[in-house]
Order: structure tokens, then C-alpha cells, then sequence
């Protein structure tokens, strides 16, 4: 039972959909830079970062699959993560591009270029240890939290608590379905909080 709760919660959030669902929040948060975007425009911009941040990777991950350059869509090995992570930073450095271009706040462009940057970084330490990419990705969802709070001075109160228990179940969920070391997971969080929340302390 608790393998399989493991498995969920890893499917569900999944380092590949994390910039997805924080910029889907950040779209229909009741502060001033989302209230100000037409609906309209906020189901484009959804639209868009899926397919650029999940669809668009997710079929060049199946190519590489059938490349046989991966062996799966876990990519269980360390090595396997090199090739996805070069994608994935290729396509969220795009979608930073292309959100830039749009009449809204600078935030949800930078979040994907601090998501590029966190995607860089986890591959240059893929080559050395196999840190917990799901762990960087809950993680940069806090350091993103923490900073618009406290530089823009936001009650996000209740997100930053929601972020730290579903870090925390996520963390076990990892630990539990062996796929990493707890010195992995505590690494991962790490990185992805503390590179998150400079970029935006720093706004």
C-alpha cells in the first residue's frame, strides 16, 4: 500500500509537470500580477507552457527511448538523465523566451528561466551523483514562494506550508520507493529552494 501511495505521488508530481502547476498558481493567485491578465490570455499561456514544458519533452524523451538511448521513462541511472535534462533546459529556456514576449509580469518568465537554471545544474551534477530531481523541483517551488513573499512582501502563508508537508511526503514517497538515498533528497531540496529563493530575493 505504502509502495504504491510512493508511486502516485511521484507520477503526480513528477519534476517534469512542477513549472507547470507553479505557473498555473501563479496565474490564479489573488495578488495584483495575475489579477491584472484576462482570462483569455491566462488559457493561452497554460496552453502553452503544457505543451512547451511537459508534451514537447516528453516526445523527445520517447525518442530518445526509442533511440534506445534511455531505458526508460523513469530514467532510473543517472546517466540515462543526462540527454532529457540538455531537452528539458533547451525547451524551459524557450518557453522563458516566449513568456518574456507577452504584456505580463516579468515573474513568470523569470520562474522558467530559475527553472532553466535549476534544469543546467541538476545535469552537471547528474554527472556525479544521482541527486532527487523531484526534490529540486518541490524545492524551487518554495524558494520561489519564499522569495515573492518576502520581497514583495505577498501572504503566501499558506503555499509556503503546503510546499514543506508535500516536500516532506514527497521526500518519504522517494525514499520509500528506494529510487534515492535520503542524503539525495535532502540534497535536492537544497538546491532547488535556496537557487529559487536567491533569484527572486534578488528581483
Amino acid at each position: 500500500m505504502e509502495e504504491r501511495i510512493a508511486r502516485l505521488l511521484s507520477i503526480i508530481f513528477h519534476p517534469l509537470f512542477i513549472p507547470f502547476y507553479m505557473l498555473v498558481i501563479l496565474l490564479n493567485v489573488n495578488v495584483f500580477f495575475a489579477m491584472m491578465i484576462p482570462v483569455k490570455i491566462k488559457l493561452i499561456l497554460s496552453g502553452l507552457v503544457f505543451l512547451m514544458t511537459i508534451i514537447f519533452p516528453l516526445l523527445f524523451v520517447f525518442l530518445l527511448y526509442k533511440l534506445k538511448l534511455v531505458k526508460s521513462f523513469y530514467l532510473e541511472s543517472r546517466e540515462e538523465r543526462i540527454y532529457p535534462l540538455l531537452i528539458l533546459a533547451i525547451f524551459y529556456y524557450f518557453t522563458y523566451y516566449i513568456l518574456k514576449s507577452f504584456p505580463i509580469s516579468f515573474i513568470f518568465s523569470y520562474y522558467m528561466l530559475g527553472s532553466t537554471f535549476l534544469t543546467i545544474l541538476a545535469l552537471i551534477i547528474s554527472f556525479y551523483r544521482k541527486i532527487s530531481l523531484h526534490m529540486i523541483g518541490i524545492g524551487g517551488m518554495l524558494g520561489l514562494l519564499m522569495g515573492l513573499s518576502m520581497n514583495l512582501g505577498l501572504n503566501m502563508t499558506w503555499f509556503v506550508i503546503a510546499a514543506i508537508i508535500l516536500g516532506g511526503f514527497l521526500g518519504f514517497a522517494r525514499i520509500q520507493s528506494n529510487s534515492h538515498k535520503p542524503s539525495d533528497i535532502y540534497a535536492g531540496f537544497l538546491v532547488g529552494a535556496s537557487v529559487m529563493f536567491l533569484l527572486f530575493i534578488f528581483l
